[in-house]
């Protein structure tokens, strides 16, 4: 069984004693999970930022397929969480590495979604 790499790398300090001080030191490479943030933009995220902007305007002008301002003031929050909730778990579940599948999907939600709004 192989022996896990220790994530903190460890550099003797000289000493006049028999025994030797360590630090850590602060190269940290790049960790293999992280994504740059313009890989991460997707059509949800796309999305959560323009409906900021379309459902105060809906409330405001009763514009809209939704004419009832209780109703988009509930759907609001509602499908904000649930884009960031369906955003994430679908970058969980490809763990990021296939786009092409993630951008067909969510932009399909998204169309539809907006669809339905407008």
């Amino acid at each position: 069984m192989a022996k896990k790499a220790n994530p903190l790398k460890r550099t003797p300090l000289s000493t006049d004693d028999d025994y030797r001080l360590y630090a850590v030191s602060d190269e940290d490479p790049a960790e293999p999970g992280k994504i740059s943030i313009i890989k991460r933009f997707s059509p949800f995220l796309i999305l959560c930022c323009a409906l900021l902007i379309l459902f105060p305007y809906m409330m405001i002008t009763g514009t809209g397929n939704i004419r009832s301002f209780w109703l988009l003031l509930f759907l609001f929050p509602f499908t904000e969480i649930n884009l960031f909730y369906a955003d994430f778990a679908l970058w969980k579940y490809f763990t990021g590495k296939k786009i092409i599948p993630i951008w067909v999907i969510e932009l399909t939600f998204s169309i539809l979604i907006v669809k339905f709004l407008v």
